[in-house]
């Protein structure tokens, strides 16, 4: 704008023969005008795009008009640099009515200053129509780039809540559930066995302990991951999914494992899902099965981590009030992502499976 602005008055300057004094009035209106109007274009970042857009409108539409009894202000090329991008602005950040109407009022400017300051010339005319269409397709570049930038930081949005979610239910689900049934334990033999007693509110002191402890891991995983893109989630490998059966059930008394870890690398992610799959069907298992028995497979076959967890003692009766959640839909969806394969479902009328396959060879 500065520039055109040098360049307005050097062309002022240069055509000024004979100073007199209408002369250089028209060349001050016309500066005035081209100022004003460059100084509300500028000014579009921190007003309001509809006050700024309109009230550059209204000065060059009024200067036109005026321009026709008093022969001033002249068309200059920074009142019209100006009036492009305003145009471009326009379009682009006001909502979609509005945008029409800054797109018609441009074309009214446009067309105005050319015939009410010039006068009718095809020339005139058709450069003023292609300089208006130029600045509309600008408007209208700019706003699918802006639209589409949006849709993706919201869905960039979506999918981290996602994540954190999963990640809540993950962490949190496993070791509560794991409290309610020992606590559920405790009520039933208060009053028979005092031993069993004391070693179930143990075991619920260290349940709450270890949840305590992911919880504060995975708060500290998102406040580091707050300055860049890192996942809001907590890391695990293949390697602590025998740490947590054994958490499961210490002592292995109602739980068989059978691990066998694959000796060739496995694709990033895989080992983390392995681990979230199988502790989530033993949050299931000790749910709806607390009394049954489990058993847990995790080996490589044919190129492919099979993971099989099958655990028996399951009944209607079973099932929590109002424990309907997320658990297997997060779990379909993890191993859906990789390009592996799940299934889940009652194999026999007590016995219930979980069956996943993930590919051991990344996809390109």
């Amino acid at each position: 704008m500065a520039l055109l602005v040098a360049v307005d008055f050097e062309l002022g300057a240069r055509l000024i023969v004979d100073p007199d004094t209408d002369f250089i009035v028209g060349a001050l209106a016309t500066a005035f005008v081209a100022i004003v109007v460059a100084g509300l274009a500028l000014a579009r970042r921190v007003m309001p795009i509809g006050v700024a857009v309109g009230s550059a409108f209204s000065v060059s539409l009024l200067a036109s008009m005026v321009s026709v009894p008093v022969g001033s202000p002249a068309l200059s090329l920074t009142e019209t640099a100006a009036i492009v991008v305003l145009t471009i602005s326009g379009i682009r950040g006001c909502a979609r009515r509005g945008a029409i109407i800054v797109g018609a009022a441009a074309l009214a400017v446009t067309l105005g200053g050319v015939l009410l300051r010039l006068g009718f010339d095809v020339t005139f005319v058709l450069l003023a129509l292609l300089l208006w269409g130029c600045s509309v397709a600008g408007g209208l570049a700019g706003r699918y780039i802006l639209t589409k930038r949006e849709s993706a930081v919201e869905a960039a949005r979506r999918a981290e809540r996602m994540e954190l979610a999963r990640e809540l239910h993950d962490v949190v689900a496993h070791q509560v559930t794991g409290i309610v049934v020992r606590a559920q334990a405790a009520i039933a033999v208060a009053h028979n066995d005092r031993e069993r007693v004391t070693e179930a509110l143990e075991s619920i002191e260290a349940a709450g302990a270890e949840a305590l402890s992911a919880m504060r891991k995975m708060v500290g995983t998102m406040r580091e991951g707050s300055n860049d893109r890192s996942p809001l989630t907590v890391q695990y490998a293949l390697s602590d999914i025998p740490a947590l059966v054994e958490r499961f059930d210490p002592g292995l008394t109602r739980t068989t494992l059978s691990f066998e870890e694959p000796h060739e690398a496995i694709p990033p992610g895989v080992g983390e899902s392995a681990y979230r799959v199988v502790r989530e069907a033993l949050t299931n298992a000790r749910r709806h099965a607390p009394e049954g028995n489990t058993r847990v497979v995790v080996k490589a076959a044919g190129g492919q981590l099979l993971i099989e967890i099958y655990n028996d003692g399951v009944h209607g009766g079973t099932r929590m009030p109002g424990s309907r959640g997320f658990g297997l839909t997060g779990m379909a969806e993890r191993v859906t992502a990789l390009g592996g394969t799940m299934r889940a479902g009652a194999i026999e009328d007590d016995t219930w499976s979980v069956r996943v396959t993930l590919p051991m060879v990344e996809e390109r």
